[in-house]
């Protein structure tokens, strides 16, 4: 199985979208669902999902590097995923 674990979490202007989930745990709130989604099924591929990634700019530039600072420090992001419609 593939599980879309954190979805959108860098708005249109390249800053953290205004979440519940970020208002309440920060930004350690990606983390904290990867980790979850793993020790709930670590046979999983875990995804990071968003819109906007395929042009290069800032939006891309941010969710790049929210994605490669967690992948750096361990946490299980096996795949990046780009919506498309």
């Amino acid at each position: 199985y593939d599980w879309d674990v954190v979805n959108e979490v860098i708005d249109d202007a390249a800053e953290w979208r205004d979440t519940f989930w970020l208002r309440h745990l920060g930004e350690e709130y990606v983390e904290i669902a990867f980790r979850a989604a793993h020790a709930a099924d670590p046979e999983a591929v875990l995804f990071y999902n968003d819109y906007s990634l395929e042009w290069p700019g800032a939006k891309q530039n941010a969710t790049f590097e929210v994605v490669r600072e967690l992948v750096q420090r361990g946490v299980p992001i096996h795949g990046l995923g780009i919506q498309s419609h």
